[in-house]
This record gives C-alpha cells, structure tokens and sequence, in this order.
C-alpha cells in the first residue's frame, strides 16, 4: 500500500513537472478585449503596493515591416509578497495589441491595460514575471508606463 502510494506521488510530480517545464512561453496567446468611448476610471488592484516596491520594465523584441513583438516584464523590488499587479502602457494611437500571452488584456483608445492572471496574481519577494503581446504598427517605447498606479 506504501509502495502504490508513492508511486501515485511520483507520477503526479513528474507530470506537473513535465507540464510546467517551459513556464509561461506554453501559455497560449489570448485575443485582446478592446473598449472604445470614454476612457475608464483607473482599475483597482488586487494587491496592495507602497511605492517604490514594483517595477516595470518594456522591451521590443522583434520587428518587421507592419508591426512588432513587445516583452513587459513585472518585478517585486520588495522583501514581501505581492498578491495582484496592473500594468498601464500608453501607446500610439495607430498601435493595435493583436494578442497578448502571461496577462489579461484590455484595449482603450491609446492605452493597453494588462492584468494579472490566476496562475500568476502571486508574486514572491524577489520574484518577477514576464508578459508580452503582439501589435501591429510602429514599434518603439510606450509614451507612459505605470504598475499598480506607480510609473515604472
């Protein structure tokens, strides 16, 4: 009984592992939600952040003729856990997301509005996570960027 037991944990770990060996480059990419008309109130976070503990960075990753790949990675600089972050990114306006892959997404005229997911809300002293989204026009920096309402 010992013996079938631990074969069951075995089989069960190896095979979360197996599933989760390549982390989020499987998840799949998720079509952007788009919102036209005024723009929202700014979203409430799930966590809670003092300034300073949180960061954000943007990065192209690659280009070609009518649009661009674009990595955002999200990093708590703090010594406590983070439940919950927002990314705010200003865009052109002639910058249209496609999809996104490791956030939920949200379109606004200008604005893309990344949120965190389930399997990645929680986020370790330390730790860091990275998103992504696909678009097409004119790659380049984001006119403004926020986390959890702070700039990045």
């Amino acid at each position: 009984m010992v013996t079938t037991a631990l074969m069951t944990v075995a089989a069960v770990t190896m095979t979360v592992l197996y599933v989760t060996k390549d982390g989020p480059a499987r998840r799949p990419m998720t079509p952007v939600a788009r919102t036209s008309g005024p723009p929202h109130q700014s979203p409430s976070v799930h966590g809670t952040a003092a300034p300073g503990t949180i960061k954000a960075a943007y990065a192209v990753r690659s280009k070609w003729k009518d649009g661009f790949n674009a990595e955002v990675t999200v990093t708590n600089i703090s010594s406590q856990p983070l439940m919950g972050w927002i990314v705010q990114l200003e865009l052109p306006k002639d910058v249209d997301v496609t999809s996104t892959w490791g956030a939920t997404a949200e379109q606004l005229p200008g604005r893309l509005v990344l949120r965190s997911q389930a399997y990645n809300t929680y986020l370790e002293a330390g730790g860091a996570i990275r998103m992504g989204f696909e678009a097409k026009g004119p790659a380049g920096p984001p006119k403004s960027c926020s986390v959890n309402g702070a700039p990045c």
